[in-house]
């Protein structure tokens, strides 16, 4: 096997890789802060039971959706980027 064939393209995984993960995370933040926002006139309590709700209704986990519920509460400064925004 050619030795630089081999890195070059090893190089281009590796880059494409870095690509899709930042992608990722960036299209994950925007998930939390979306399901956050749907779910953000809901009481703790009443959290806990939509998530098991919605887990086996869209066979997701629960997890994510408390995670997302906080996720939106805790960041007031896009919140009131949006409010500003509307």
């Amino acid at each position: 096997m050619d030795e630089k064939l081999l890195k070059e393209i090893e190089f281009l995984l590796f880059a494409a890789e870095q690509l899709v993960w930042k992608k990722a995370d960036h299209v994950m933040t925007q998930l939390y802060w979306d399901i956050g926002h749907c779910l953000r006139e809901l009481k703790e309590e009443e959290l806990r039971v939509m998530s098991h709700v919605l887990s086996k209704e869209l066979n997701v986990e629960a997890r994510l959706f408390e995670t997302a519920y906080y996720f939106y509460r805790g960041n007031p400064i896009k919140k009131k980027a949006l409010e500003a925004a509307a």
